[in-house]
């Protein structure tokens, strides 16, 4: 076995990924119905209990809270694996994704002077493949593998395709099938999947017709189990990951400081439940109290593509697909969530709110932070945009403690578009 074989573990020597045995139970995320880990379709994928295609299966944990340390020793080695006890699949193997997560929040206080907050920024530009998609994905690819799933494939018109080719490669698995629109061709994000092996194809003019198109030519071998479909919620390892996001903000900034606010740019929404996710288990664990004000979570949206905004002051339960304008802020043009119900839930149980920002301000925004030496992209660009907004419309104080969730770092070839 050459040198990458034995860094890596691929091949077939490489020891079996476990189901972690306290992952007890999934729950349906729209109607509560449990069903027992053991029992559940392998690999996991949408509910059975809703009408087709399903709802989102949402992972539910016994975990030890007097054995579970949030400080473990040799977390730094092991990235997000630190939080093993509350993961759904067992580490594959040391240091797997040990360069994913465990992510700086910086005080920044020449952005948050003007606007008389206590501004903090959680930047996950530090991830292998350069965006916060790398902490689904690793949990996502290594729990469908753990399940039987054979090869990945998802839609994507942005990091997410490039995340998921990165963690099939480090399993040696088959190359992922990404979707992409006809224009994203020859984009940056396809030659960064292209760069982990991935097979790329391209339909159609947005997300949502080339994942139908790819469900439509692969239904066979989804049915099946062969091929496993990653895209956003229609698995509960996404999920799980993107959850380590609110165990590190906690980890950062203790119970007692927690941030009073936390703005989150939101496309499919997987970190804003995900967070939240993560509250409700520490909570569960004692390490929160249930008295506790925890964060309001403010998502936030391009006027352009607003659906959460819209079915949120419209006081939906779920949120309504719309037709999408467009806009710069690729990870921020979802016309529709599957997962909408319990966004909506979380914004209303947080105490928060749904924004949306004009794609000139996101512009403006952009340019500022890169003027104070933020790195960023045009959805974290667009947390900012909001902050300012809800500030000029007082329904955030001065003096609050804000934390924006900065989903990645620049990048020119998209910047320039």
């Amino acid at each position: 076995m050459c040198r990458k074989d034995r860094l890596w573990g691929i091949g077939r020597r490489m020891n079996p990924l476990k189901l972690n045995p306290r992952a007890r139970r999934l729950t349906c995320s729209k109607t509560g119905a449990e069903v027992p880990a053991g029992e559940a379709p392998r690999p996991w994928g949408l509910c059975r209990c809703c009408p087709g295609p399903g709802s989102p299966l949402m992972v539910r944990y016994e975990p030890d809270a007097d054995r579970w340390k949030l400080d473990g020793a040799g977390a730094s080695a092991r990235g997000i694996w630190k939080y093993e006890p509350l993961l759904p699949v067992l580490e594959p193997w040391p240091g797997y994704a040990g360069d994913v997560g465990l992510t700086p929040a910086v005080r920044h206080r020449r952005l948050g002077q003007p606007l008389e907050v206590e501004l903090w920024i959680k930047s996950e530009n530090g991830n292998p493949s350069g965006s916060f998609k790398d902490r689904g994905l690793a949990v996502a690819i290594a729990l469908g593998r753990a399940c039987g799933a054979e090869r990945f494939c998802l839609p994507t018109q942005g990091n997410a395709g490039v995340a998921a080719s990165l963690f099939s490669a480090r399993l040696g698995l088959p190359p992922c099938l990404v979707y992409m629109p006809q224009d994203y061709a020859g984009s940056a994000y396809h030659r960064a999947a292209d760069f982990f092996g991935a097979q790329v194809e391209f339909h159609g003019p947005n997300i949502a017709a080339c994942g139908k198109r790819m469900r439509e030519q692969f239904a066979d071998q989804l049915a099946q189990g062969t091929l496993t479909d990653v895209s956003t919620f229609f698995e509960p390892g996404r999920l799980e990951g993107k959850k380590t996001m609110g165990l590190e903000i906690f980890e950062q900034f203790g119970a007692a400081a927690l941030p009073e606010v936390i703005v989150y740019p939101t496309g499919g929404g997987t970190g804003l439940v995900g967070i939240w996710k993560a509250f409700e288990e520490l909570i569960a664990l004692g390490h929160l109290s249930q008295e506790q004000q925890l964060p309001r979570m403010v998502a936030v949206q391009s006027e352009r593509c607003a659906p959460v905004v819209r079915s949120f002051h419209a006081g939906h339960d779920a949120v309504e697909t719309i037709d999408s304008a467009g806009t710069i802020a690729d990870g921020l043009d979802v016309p529709g969530a599957i997962m909408g119900h319990q966004i909506l839930k979380v914004l209303r149980d947080s105490g928060g709110t749904a924004v949306d920002v004009t794609e000139q301000a996101i512009q403006d925004a952009f340019a500022r932070l890169g003027r104070q030496g933020v790195s960023c992209g045009y959805e974290g660009a667009a947390t900012l945009a909001a902050l300012e907004k809800l500030r000029a419309d007082g329904a955030i104080g001065a003096g609050c403690r804000v934390l924006l969730l900065n989903t990645g770092g620049y990048n020119a070839a998209l910047a320039s578009r």
